[in-house]
């Protein structure tokens, strides 16, 4: 059984200008904090597993490749399944902190639309 703290996650991502905070692996499965300053973005890519993203505070922007797009704020969650492309952004004036959870070990690929 393993814990985090959210607001530790938090003051971490913001005090050492981190996107990226891992949370808990193994083989199988992955969960992890993502930290947006209001205008950063993703770029358009996928995942060879499904995903899902929790919005913890802030808005985003989820924008597929054929031009779909939709706002999503706190308390929404997004599902992408495997090899769905897709760009987050922060459109908000405030940070934006997602809770993403996948089906594969950290490390797994990272495929971009130019690619």
């Amino acid at each position: 059984m393993e814990f985090a703290n959210i607001n530790e996650i938090k003051r971490k991502a913001n005090n050492e200008d981190k996107r990226f905070v891992p949370l808990f692996g193994n083989d199988t499965f992955r969960s992890w904090i993502l930290y947006f300053r209001p205008g950063e973005q993703t770029d358009m890519h996928y995942h060879l597993s499904p995903e899902t993203f929790i919005v913890l505070e802030g808005k985003a922007s989820v924008k597929g490749l054929k031009g779909e797009e939709r706002t999503i704020e706190k308390n929404e969650i997004v599902f992408f399944g495997a090899k769905d492309y897709y760009q987050i952004t922060n459109v908000g004036t405030e940070p934006l902190v997602l809770v993403g959870n996948r089906s594969e070990a950290f490390g797994g690929a990272h495929v971009t639309a130019n690619e």
